[in-house]
């Protein structure tokens, strides 16, 4: 059980940057360069997927041998499964959540400074399209990309620990 719960964890510092990265570039591409929000979310997701393979197969699932055809079809078909899931999530919220923006001001001497704002349907949509692939990605990597050979529960040599 410590095995899989150090994995989650790893997966989750991972899918952290990598959802950082995928951010960045969705609304990059959507809100400064008017790219359509399925084409940026798309190819944000992909640049997410790329960072995510080489960082989780090393780290994560701790995968020393190089790549194979096997292992690089399994892990593409699963994050195109994701990819359109994904993908789905973001639309679905965007036409389903009612528009609202998010602001911070800050107010001094009855003069309002604005510090930020966002969509709030938009940050939603990635939301919840980032939880349901990650989850898809994980079970995914874990059981059929980077799958490890079952270790005895007993032999705690080879639980590495924090």
């Amino acid at each position: 059980m410590r095995v899989v719960i150090k994995q989650i964890t790893k997966f989750v510092i991972i899918g952290i940057s990598a959802v950082m990265v995928d951010l960045i570039i969705y609304y990059t591409l959507s809100e400064f360069f008017n790219f359509d929000t399925k084409v940026s979310k798309a190819c944000s997701f992909m640049v997410g997927t790329v960072y995510t393979y080489y960082l989780n197969k090393l780290w994560t699932w701790r995968h020393t041998e190089k790549s194979n055809k096997g292992m690089l079809l399994t892990f593409v078909l699963i994050y195109a499964v994701s990819l359109v899931l994904n993908v789905f999530l973001n639309d679905f919220c965007l036409n389903n959540i009612q528009k609202f923006t998010v602001n911070l001001n800050i107010f001094t001497n009855q003069k309002s400074i604005d510090l930020f704002s966002f969509k709030g349907e938009k940050f939603l949509g990635f939301f919840f399209a980032t939880l349901g692939s990650a989850v898809l990605n994980f079970v995914g990597q874990k059981y059929f990309v980077f799958k490890t050979v079952k270790l005895d529960p007993k032999d705690e040599t080879n639980i590495e620990v924090f």
